[in-house]
């Protein structure tokens, strides 16, 4: 099962606004390659030393790219005072600086990897926040074929605690592997639900404490804790949201490697059980 970060979602939703900013609408999809596949470390790393002064280590595994960039501050220098002031400034200028050289390169390669992962650590107080990223989804939305909002909820987000990337310059305390979809997309749905559990018409009424999903003998499950927090002026279908979110990231991704969906409400009564043709023949709304 993939489980959600373990900061509040509100950090989330300001990582997402920024993550809009740094990728969308950057690039044209008219180009022809202008980096070998083996060739697309070395030129990140440069472009990012050269131009922008920032030191990372990129390393490929298998079809996904992982990018380490060691900081000595990821937080704002007001957080825990101020409820708007999460990341430092200067990491958000990195951070865009980052991501546009990763983008450069992979959009203008024969052969990019499917995923990148961008992780930023605190190296003196030991943290980590990453950014899981389908290469396709930058392309898209470079082209115009994703708006920047819906962008946004697909860049997968990470933020946890890491005491062993204190001191680490190399990346050396991550787990390198090669991602697949299935992972993404159970990341992705949490994401995305948690977001859910944030929209006005919710929020007032539930509020969720735990989520997880992942895939087992070709089941999808996604497992869910919500409360109540007060009597909604109409009734109100959390599975089938959930079941929405999930219809629309299988269909997104074209995604047909499953047989059926369950969806749990481990404190109340709305769990559900959906066939694969019931995802399949649903349309993108």
């Amino acid at each position: 099962m993939i489980k959600f970060m373990r900061f509040p979602v509100h950090w989330l939703k300001l990582s997402l606004v920024s993550g809009g900013i740094l990728l969308a609408g950057c690039f044209s999809s008219d180009f022809s390659p202008s980096y070998k596949e083996a060739d697309i470390p070395g030129a990140i790393k440069k472009i990012c030393l050269e131009e922008y002064k920032l030191n990372v280590v990129p390393t490929r595994v298998g079809d996904t790219l992982w990018v380490y960039a060691p900081q000595q501050r990821l937080l704002h220098a007001e957080f825990g005072k101020n409820p708007e002031k999460v990341f430092d400034e200067e990491l958000l200028n990195k951070a865009r600086n980052i991501l546009t050289s990763i983008s450069r390169v992979l959009i203008s390669s024969d052969k990019a990897p499917e995923f990148f992962v961008l992780v930023l650590s605190d190296i003196n107080i030991g943290l980590d926040y990453s950014l899981t990223v389908d290469i396709l989804d930058i392309k898209k939305s470079a082209s115009g074929g994703i708006p920047w909002n819906e962008a946004n909820k697909r860049y997968v987000l990470g933020f946890e605690q890491a005491i062993m990337a204190i001191g680490d310059t190399t990346g050396k305390h991550l787990k390198l592997y090669d991602i697949k979809l299935p992972e993404f997309l159970s990341r992705q749905i949490v994401q995305r639900v948690r977001m859910l559990f944030q929209e006005e018409r919710i929020k007032n009424y539930f509020s969720l404490k735990d989520a997880s999903a992942g895939f087992q003998n070709n089941i999808f499950t996604f497992e869910y804790s919500m409360v109540k927090k007060a009597e909604s002026p109409k009734k109100m279908n959390i599975s089938k949201d959930i079941f929405y979110n999930i219809a629309y990231c299988f269909k997104s991704y074209d995604f047909k490697d499953f047989s059926r969906v369950e969806i749990k409400d481990l404190l109340g009564d709305e769990s559900a059980v959906y066939e694969s043709k019931d995802i399949l023949t649903r349309p993108i709304e």
